[in-house]
């Protein structure tokens, strides 16, 4: 047990090393998608993820633009008998290069570093606690960080399929560059209620899939009305080797209530491959 914990230890310091030095991601966390199914305890498991594409466009006749695009991502949890700990990062950094009389480079990174501890895993009523940091620089937000916890109750809990609801409470700071107005930073601070809905399938040995819904809503004194986000995400993992899989996943997130004028609703689709260990 010990020597486990010791290799979560130096992994998490080297996976939040990883997160310290590149800025944080603001997809959508599905923190199913990295809770191990063994029944095993006191050991180690992560998976890692790694995508490079570049390309170009034609801006006119003699003004390609380059692009070029690099995602990661790395998870680590450690299963105690009791109590399980999970560790979860993304990064994704986009160059795009305007090849044209003026050379104009625009960087557009986002990520996220996500912490949490699952109490009492087994029962059917555990208990959550949870800290985030991330930034979208591709929409303003600079840095948002969470601070929280609460339940986590068992719908169901079989060996093809798993679903499970999650409520409480939890602190989001925000901070948000105010569009055509980079030196200006707009602040919110906000007491919320956070809750999930979230399953797992698994259909053969081969294919599953996996989902989660967030709802999460506060009261904002500045604007005297609530601010409302509801965002989800579902993946598709075919499975190659014990090693390897291909993963396709769709997430969004929709904002009522933005705290700076930015496109309510967003998503994502993407397509990579998945390495566990």
């Amino acid at each position: 047990m010990q020597h486990a914990l010791r290799r979560f230890l130096l992994l998490t310091l080297l996976t939040l090393s990883i997160g310290l030095f590149q800025p944080l991601q603001a997809q959508i966390l599905n923190i199913e998608r990295f809770r191990p199914p063994k029944d095993s305890i006191n050991y180690l498991t992560g998976k890692a993820g790694l995508s490079f594409s570049m390309f170009n466009r034609n801006a006119g006749k003699d003004n390609p633009n380059n692009y070029l695009q690099l995602t990661f991502n790395g998870d680590l949890a450690y299963i105690s008998a009791r109590h399980s700990y999970l560790l979860l990062n993304y990064y994704n950094y986009l160059l795009i290069n305007y090849d044209s009389d003026e050379l104009r480079n625009v960087v557009a990174s986002t990520g996220y570093s996500h912490f949490r501890v699952n109490f009492f895993r087994n029962r059917r009523l555990s208990y959550e606690a949870f800290v985030q940091a991330q930034t979208d620089k591709a929409r303003g937000l600079e840095l948002r960080t969470l601070v929280g916890g609460g339940l986590r109750y068992a719908l169901r809990k079989g060996k093809e399929s798993t679903i499970y609801v999650g409520t409480g409470l939890m602190h989001e700071h925000e901070e948000w560059e105010l569009p055509d107005r980079e030196e200006v930073i707009v602040v919110s601070d906000l007491l919320k209620s956070t809750n999930y809905f979230s399953m797992k399938t698994k259909f053969n040995e081969h294919v599953s899939t996996e989902g989660i819904v967030y709802y999460q809503v506060g009261y904002d004194q500045d604007l005297e009305e609530l601010r409302n986000r509801v965002s989800g995400d579902i993946s598709l993992v075919v499975k190659l080797t014990n090693k390897f899989s291909l993963v396709t996943s769709f997430s969004c997130i929709y904002e009522d209530e933005p705290i700076v004028p930015v496109t309510n609703f967003v998503y994502t689709i993407s397509n990579g491959v998945q390495v566990s260990f």
